[in-house]
């Protein structure tokens, strides 16, 4: 593979579960969301919308939140439930950042991933660490979950696609094994 500060990046970057209390800097923060915006969409409608959320109380609320739409889903695989048993375990990882990006409609959910991607990119070349969390997003299910998007200015018709946490990563995973999926014809 060709190296460059891209590639690099790209092949450096690992899941965090677990993050250190220092903050994450305005102009880091900044950043990163404007990377985020400098990703492609369909027709340009940038049907994206990010909260990046730092109040520590916030924070709590939405694992709290997602934490309890887990227990009450018995069917999800066994390790999420456990998770969500644990009293001490906080969905967020301790992350002093998390980004909840949402998109408009179903089309704009594609364009909220690549969105996500040129945000976990721009963090890993910033030295930060991140982790794409799907299951953040059970934060907002229900009355509760709709006030707190309330409350995280999500603009009305916008939907939470994944969770992104971000922060200066307290564990160094090691690199998973990849399968070349692919063909060149």
């Amino acid at each position: 593979m060709i190296r460059n500060d891209v590639t690099a990046a790209i092949a450096q970057r690992r899941s965090i579960r677990k993050y250190t209390a220092k903050p994450v800097t305005d102009e880091q923060l900044e950043t990163i969301l404007e990377c985020g915006t400098l990703a492609p969409s369909g027709m340009n409608l940038q049907q994206w919308f990010v909260a990046a959320v730092r109040d520590p109380a916030l924070l709590k609320e939405i694992s709290a939140l997602q934490k309890e739409a887990v227990l009450a889903m018995p069917d999800l695989p066994p390790v999420m439930l456990e998770r969500a048993k644990d009293p001490a375990f906080d969905a967020t990882f301790g992350a002093p950042v998390v980004l909840i990006v949402t998109a408009e409609g179903s089309r704009g959910s594609m364009d909220a991933c690549l969105l996500g991607e040129n945000m976990v990119l721009a963090a890993q070349s910033l030295g930060l660490g991140t982790c794409i969390s799907g299951s953040v997003t059970m934060a907002f299910q229900g009355e509760k979950g709709t006030a707190l998007l309330k409350k995280l200015g999500v603009p009305e018709g916008y939907a939470p696609v994944f969770g992104i946490t971000l922060g200066e990563a307290a564990e160094a995973p090691e690199d998973k094994p990849r399968e070349k999926k692919y063909a060149i014809i």
